[in-house]
C-alpha cells in the first residue's frame, strides 16, 4: 500500500507589473523558490521547482526565461534576443531548442508565455478582478482566485473519447487554456491574446531522411534530460519505445565511470505477455545497463489504494491516478539508488504505430495505394464493407461530424469499428444520468458550432489529438512521480522529436504489416538487430480485468458517498451494483477508468476546498 505523499511537482505563476499584483505574491499556495524579477524589481516569475531548472537571459531590456528538465547554452539564446525587435521573433530561436521548455519572455514592454506543442507543458491564466494571472497549472490558479468546479466540464471527462476541442478545457470556472502549439500575448495593459506559433510539418521527407531526424532529435532529447544528472534510471518494459530509450540512455553516460543506467522491468501477471523476455535479451545484449526487476507479486494491481489516491491532487482528472500505486512502485526502484530523473517511452506509440484513419489522407495523392491500404485493415480488424464503405463516403468537414456525432450510452466502441472519420463515436457509460448526458450533449453542440480541426485531414487531426491526448497522460504521471520525489520524463513527446516524426512521409512510417517502421529504420546500428526484429507488443489486459476483481469491494464502497453523485453526475446504485459484479461486461473497456478517475479528482479538490452547495436537482429516472 503506497501512502499519500507530501513532496512537491514543479509550478510557477507569472504576474503582471503592478502594485496589485504584487499583493498576490503573497498569497501563492506554494512556497516559491526561484523569483524573477520586472525590470521595475516588482516580481515577475515566481517558480517552485524541486525538479527542473531556470535559465533567465537578459539582453537589454528584454528577457527571456525558460524553464524545463535541463540547461541551455546562454550566450548564443542571450545573442539572439538582442536581435529581437518583436516577440513573434522568437519563434525562429525556439525551433532550435528541444521541445520541453516552458518559456517567457518580454520584448518591448510585450509578454510571451507558451508550453510545448506536445500539449505536456501547459499555459493556463484567469483574472483576480482586474489582475491577470498566468500560471502552468490549472489547479493552481483556481486556488489563488477561488473558482469552481466546472460541472459540465467534468460531465465531459466522462465521455470516451472525449473529441477536440473539449480536451482543452480546463474543469475550473474562469480558468482559461492556450492551446498547445499557441502561445499566450500579454500587452502592458494586461490585454490578452492567443496566437499560433507552430504547426505540424507536412509529411514529405523519404524514410532515410525521416529517420535520421528521429534519431537526431530522440538522441539530443535524451542527451538534455541527462544533462548534469549523475544517476538515472529508465523504464525499460521490453516494448520497443522504451528499449530504444534506456539504449540511448547508456550511450549518453559518458565518461565510462559514470553509473550505469538504472533499466527498470515490471513483470506483468499475464502469461501470455512476453514484455520481460524482450527485456531480459535487451539487457543481455546491453550488460552495461543496470537491470532491476520488479516481480509481479510486488506490482500493485490498477486501483490498488484508493483513499491514498483520492488524496493526490492533480491538475485534471486523468486514469493515471487509478495506476497510482503501480506507477510509484516503480520509480521507487529508481529513487532507492538515488536516480534524478526516469525516462519512459510514453508518446512512441502515438508517433510510430499510425492510425488506419491516415491512409484516407492517401486518397488525393496516392488513390490506389490508399484504397489497398483500406483494404488490407478492413481484413486485419475485421471491418464489415458496409461500416467501410459509409465512412468512406461521409466524413464531410470536422464541425460537421462533430455536430452530427451522437452521444450514446453504452460501450465504446472497439478495435472492430472501422475508424475512417474524423474520430470515433462519443459514448458516456451507461451509469450517467440523465442530467449529465445532458449537460454533455450540450457542450458537445456548443463546441460544434465553432470547432475546427487540428489538421486539414482527418488522420493527421487524429493524430495530433492523440498526442495530445497522452501528453495529458503524462502530465498526470509526472504530477504524481514528482511528488514522490522522482518524476518521469518522456523524449517522445519532445516537440523536436514529434516534428521529425510528423515530417516523414506516410507510406514510409504507417504500414499495415510492419510494426513502427519509422523507429526501427531511426534506430538501426543502436539497437542489435534481434531487438528490431520484434513486430508485437504487451497490452496488460489482464492486470486492469485482475484489479476490479481484486478491489471490487473498495470500488463498490467508492460510490457510496461519491462525490460525482452528490452533484448529480452518476448513478451511485448502479455503480455499486456493478463493481459487486466485476465479472459485468461494462466494466471491461475502460469507462470504469475514466469514471474512477473524475471521483478520485473531484475527491482531492473537495479536501482542500470549502464546498460547495448544488442548487440544481437532477433526476436519475
Amino acid at each position: 500500500m503506497t501512502k499519500a505523499l507530501g513532496g512537491s511537482t514543479d509550478r510557477f505563476v507569472l504576474l503582471p507589473d503592478h502594485e496589485a499584483a504584487s499583493a498576490v505574491a503573497g498569497c501563492l499556495p506554494f512556497r516559491p523558490t526561484h523569483l524573477v524579477s520586472h525590470p521595475s524589481g516588482r516580481p515577475w516569475i515566481l517558480a517552485d521547482l524541486p525538479h527542473g531548472r531556470l535559465t533567465d537571459i537578459r539582453a537589454g531590456a528584454s528577457a527571456l526565461v525558460l524553464i524545463g528538465p535541463g540547461p541551455v547554452e546562454c550566450e548564443p539564446l542571450q545573442a539572439a534576443l538582442g536581435r529581437c525587435r518583436d516577440i513573434d521573433e522568437l519563434d525562429r530561436i525556439l525551433a532550435s531548442l528541444p521541445g520541453v521548455f516552458h518559456m517567457m519572455a518580454c520584448i518591448g514592454g510585450v509578454i510571451r508565455v507558451q508550453g510545448t506543442a506536445s500539449g505536456v507543458r501547459r499555459v493556463f491564466h484567469a483574472r483576480q478582478g482586474t489582475t491577470l494571472l498566468v500560471g502552468d497549472r490549472a489547479e493552481t490558479l483556481a486556488e489563488l482566485v477561488g473558482s469552481p468546479v466546472d460541472e459540465a466540464a467534468l460531465a465531459l471527462r466522462l465521455l470516451e473519447p472525449l473529441p477536440h476541442p473539449l480536451g482543452e478545457r480546463t474543469t475550473w470556472h474562469g480558468i482559461n487554456s492556450t492551446p498547445p502549439g499557441s502561445y499566450l500575448r500579454i500587452d502592458g495593459r494586461q490585454y490578452v491574446t492567443t496566437r499560433r506559433w507552430w504547426q505540424p510539418p507536412l509529411p514529405s521527407r523519404p524514410a532515410t531522411a525521416g529517420a535520421t531526424a528521429v534519431r537526431e532529435a530522440l538522441e539530443s532529447s535524451v542527451r538534455l534530460h541527462l544533462a548534469g544528472r549523475a544517476t538515472v534510471s529508465t523504464e525499460l518494459s521490453g516494448g520497443f519505445d522504451s528499449t530504444a530509450v534506456s539504449y540511448l540512455a547508456q550511450r549518453e553516460r559518458t565518461p565510462l565511470s559514470a553509473p550505469a543506467v538504472l533499466a527498470i522491468t515490471a513483470r506483468s501477471r499475464d502469461p501470455l505477455d512476453d514484455d520481460h523476455d524482450w527485456a531480459a535479451l535487451a539487457t543481455r545484449l546491453n550488460p552495461a545497463l543496470d537491470h532491476r526487476i520488479l516481480p509481479a507479486e510486488r506490482l500493485p494491481l490498477t486501483y490498488d489504494s484508493l483513499a491514498d489516491a483520492a488524496a493526490e491532487r492533480i491538475d485534471e482528472p486523468s486514469i493515471a491516478i487509478a495506476q497510482r500505486s503501480r506507477v510509484l512502485a516503480v520509480t521507487a526502484l529508481g529513487r532507492e539508488t538515488g536516480s534524478q530523473v526516469h525516462l519512459t517511452g510514453h508518446g512512441g506509440d502515438h508517433l510510430f504505430v499510425g492510425l488506419p484513419t491516415l491512409s484516407l489522407d492517401l486518397l488525393r495523392t496516392r488513390p490506389m495505394a490508399a484504397l489497398h491500404r483500406i483494404a488490407t485493415y478492413r481484413s486485419m480488424f475485421g471491418w464489415s464493407w458496409p461500416d467501410t464503405t459509409r465512412q468512406l463516403a461521409r466524413h464531410g468537414s470536422y464541425h460537421q461530424w462533430l455536430a452530427r456525432s451522437s452521444v450514446s450510452c453504452g460501450r465504446v466502441a472497439d478495435w472492430r469499428t472501422p475508424l475512417l472519420t474524423w474520430g470515433a463515436p462519443a459514448t458516456l457509460p451507461d451509469w450517467v444520468t440523465p442530467y449529465a448526458a445532458d449537460l454533455v450533449r450540450g457542450e458537445l453542440g456548443r463546441a460544434a458550432a465553432t470547432a475546427r480541426p487540428l489538421a486539414p485531414t482527418p488522420g493527421r487531426h487524429l493524430e495530433l489529438d492523440g498526442i495530445r491526448d497522452g501528453a495529458r497522460l503524462v502530465r498526470a504521471l509526472t504530477d504524481i512521480t514528482g511528488r514522490a520525489g522522482l518524476p518521469i520524463s518522456a523524449p517522445f513527446l519532445d516537440d523536436r522529436v514529434i516534428e521529425a516524426a510528423l515530417s516523414t512521409r506516410i507510406e514510409d512510417r504507417v504500414q499495415p504489416h510492419a510494426y513502427k517502421p519509422l523507429l526501427r529504420q531511426a534506430m538501426a546500428g543502436i539497437l542489435p538487430e534481434r531487438l528490431l526484429a520484434r513486430t508485437t507488443k504487451g497490452v496488460g489486459d489482464l492486470d486492469l480485468a485482475l484489479g476490479v476483481r481484486e478491489h471490487s469491494t473498495d470500488l463498490a464502497g467508492l460510490w457510496s458517498d461519491s462525490r460525482l453523485a452528490a452533484r448529480g453526475l452518476v448513478d451511485a446504485e448502479r455503480l455499486t451494483a456493478l463493481c459487486d459484479q466485476p465479472e459485468a461486461p461494462e466494466l471491461d473497456d475502460g469507462a470504469l477508468l475514466t469514471t474512477v478517475a473524475c471521483e478520485l479528482w473531484l475527491r482531492a479538490v473537495d479536501r482542500t476546498t470549502t464546498p460547495q452547495e448544488h442548487t440544481h436537482a437532477p433526476s436519475l429516472t
